[in-house]
């Protein structure tokens, strides 16, 4: 029951109906629970592992900087999703901030699930990666607004306003 509640909470889980986030909270093995600390994820790993944090935060270094904390991620927070779709190596490391509980699903056991459920879990991390992109694309493009400004203002500044 606290595990449904949870899921009900995460916005990856909203488009599942109630019998499908049941059927995913009464399976033990799609959660897993790391304690502060904990390695979660190891940068080059080529595991295909998803994660969502269900309850905790975690936090996000390389192994360039591993003592520099990139980002902490939050409950909600989708972890892995191009290595699930992809296969790809894990690109940073993912260690436990306090008590986590994780749900955790890989190519593997997703075969397990119902077609349908499988089909949602790539269509929700389909939208994810399409939002992450539009940002990234709305963020670059500001930045570039940005970096016309300041070249202006310093091509005026050294050769003059007349140059």
């Amino acid at each position: 029951m606290v595990l449904t509640k949870l899921l009900e909470s995460i916005p990856f889980f909203w488009d599942f109906s109630p019998e499908e986030r049941q059927l995913f909270a009464n399976n033990d093995s799609f959660f897993t629970t790391y304690t502060n600390g904990e390695t979660i994820i190891t940068e080059g790993q080529t595991d295909d592992g998803l994660l969502i944090l269900v309850s905790g935060e975690v936090n996000v270094t390389t192994n360039a900087f591993p003592d520099k904390i990139l980002t902490t991620l939050e409950t909600g927070a989708i972890i892995g999703e191009l290595s699930f779709l992809t296969k790809r190596p894990r690109t940073a490391n993912i260690i436990a901030k306090g008590d986590v509980t994780s749900f955790q699903i890989d190519g593997k056991s997703s075969e397990t699930l119902p077609a349908e459920l499988q089909k949602k879990v790539q269509v929700q991390l389909i939208e994810i990666l399409v939002k992450r992109l539009e940002k990234a694309s709305q963020d670059l493009a500001r930045q570039k607004e940005i970096n016309q400004t300041l070249v202006g203002a310093l091509r005026t500044k050294i050769v003059g306003p007349e140059g």
